[in-house]
């Protein structure tokens, strides 16, 4: 048993549902009410010590061409318990502010990940995403079609078995293949030179309220990635 899943057990599957719930209910609450960026931070931010950076762009309501679009539910909240349990770098969406950092270009967004990654070594992004219950996979892993992975196909494998090792058997590969030139996950990859993957959580595991026991599986299996990834 790796040190991460020993602490995930020590907090206790209760408790951790429970801090989810209030982690997003305090930092990724849901609003229409707008920012502005430059009188207020919409982001929530947390540099850690292992050079793995975990992104949730869409935590919060964002808008595209306009309009408000809904949020990613619990993207926030499992980012930001992942930096406190492994310790990795963070950043989340936490405040709607005008624009989708998934969409941008110029973004500030992604321009905030290049400072977070500037002099502190990141080797690997994970961006966190969620997709609609309805989808049939467990969890997919959109690379690129492999290019943002910079040669690195092990990142791929290693991701794969530990969500296996932790009882997920619907993985899927590049359904949402984060080939658009400004998803974070391609844009950290082209012009970051850091290796990234799009990661979309089916809803099913995103309710640490309604399935306990598929929410701690989730952060076990992330937990035991970024530590085998760092």
């Amino acid at each position: 048993m790796n040190r991460q899943t020993e602490v995930l057990n020590e907090f206790g599957r209760a408790r951790l549902n429970e801090e989810a719930v209030n982690i997003e209910r305090v930092y990724f609450y849901k609003t229409d009410k707008r920012v502005n960026p430059k009188q207020e931070e919409p982001f929530w931010i947390s540099a850690g010590k292992l050079p793995v950076l975990l992104s949730a762009p869409h935590a919060v309501r964002h808008y595209r061409q306009k309009k408000i679009k809904m949020s990613d539910q619990f993207t926030g909240s499992i980012v930001y318990l992942l930096a406190r349990l492994t310790n990795c770098h963070a950043i989340a969406a936490s405040k709607l502010y005008g624009g989708d950092p998934n969409f941008d270009d110029p973004c500030i967004f992604k321009e905030k990940i290049a400072e977070l990654c500037t002099g502190r070594k990141v080797k690997l992004v994970l961006d966190i995403h969620g997709a609609a219950r309805e989808r049939e996979f467990d969890v997919d892993f959109g690379s690129n079609r492999g290019k943002n992975l910079l040669g690195k196909p092990i990142i791929l494998e290693s991701l794969q078995r530990s969500f296996q090792d932790f009882g997920f058997s619907g993985v899927s590969h590049d359904y949402f293949a984060a080939s658009g030139p400004n998803t974070v996950a391609n844009y950290v990859a082209r012009e970051l030179g850091i290796p990234a993957i799009q990661i979309e959580i089916n809803k099913h595991y995103r309710v640490p309220a309604q399935n306990p026991q598929g929410f701690h599986r989730l952060l076990g299996a992330l937990a035991e990635s970024i530590n085998k990834l760092a």
